[in-house]
């Protein structure tokens, strides 16, 4: 199993008070992952090898994409436990095939192969992209999924996690992750970081939107990960 080594610098033990010091919100120009009912939580559908328009993923070609804590604020050390198993999920998900396929294929709910908000760009180009590994804060990093998290608590909130393209960090809502399962934690990383590569939902349920999707494919294959099934 995979080790993922955090400096002793790291290990803030984060204060959980009702009234914390926010220097960000949730606006409009931040990509928030809002708290949604079970029914939108449904990993996404994927076309059948028998229809038209299904592309084999063996024509697609990818690099192996690592995850890469680079700083990790405000957890205790078994927060960081289950932040370790998700990046753990993470990787071998997004690198099995069938996460390729699951996103070359992917079909809305109207049944067309795209994704929504996605300016333009197929869903081979959208798979490409994101296992490039380029954010666009870090393009010196390629093939690697670069993570600056930090952890905080907003009560009354309904945003799971945050970012925005200004910054690297992507904030975590301990009233939500506090009772995730690790691959819950992968999918919202998922989520969230596809944010840093440059795509968007117009609202905060577009699920047909790839951030949305992805984080779907992501926790519902990590799930399946953690009970002992093997990804092909």
């Amino acid at each position: 199993m995979k080790k993922w080594i955090f400096s002793s610098a790291l290990f803030l033990c984060a204060s959980f008070s009702n009234n914390p010091i926010h220097k960000h919100n949730c606006a409009d120009h931040n990509h928030p992952q809002m708290m949604i009912d079970s029914s939108a939580l449904h990993a996404p559908k994927v076309l059948d090898p028998s229809d038209s328009r299904f592309v084999d993923p063996d024509t697609i070609q990818a690099d192996y994409l690592a995850v890469k804590p680079m700083q990790i604020d405000g957890f205790e050390v078994d927060s960081l436990e289950k932040m370790e198993k998700a990046f753990e999920v993470l990787e071998k998900v997004v690198n099995s095939k069938e996460f390729k396929n699951r996103v070359i294929n992917f079909k809305n709910d109207t049944g067309v192969r795209s994704f929504a908000s996605n300016q333009g760009l197929s869903n081979e180009k959208i798979y490409s992209i994101f296992m490039s590994g380029r954010e666009i804060l870090q393009q010196d990093t390629p093939h690697e999924m670069n993570f600056f998290l930090k952890l905080y608590y907003k009560r009354y909130s309904k945003v799971i996690g945050w970012t925005n393209g200004d910054i690297n960090t992507i904030n975590i809502n301990w009233k939500f992750f506090k009772n995730f399962k690790p691959n819950d934690v992968a999918g919202n990383l998922a989520h969230e970081w596809t944010h840093k590569i440059g795509f968007d939902h117009r609202f905060a349920a577009e699920h047909d939107s790839a951030p949305y999707a992805i984080g779907y494919i992501v926790r519902e294959m990590g799930k399946r990960y953690l009970k002992g099934e093997e990804l092909y």
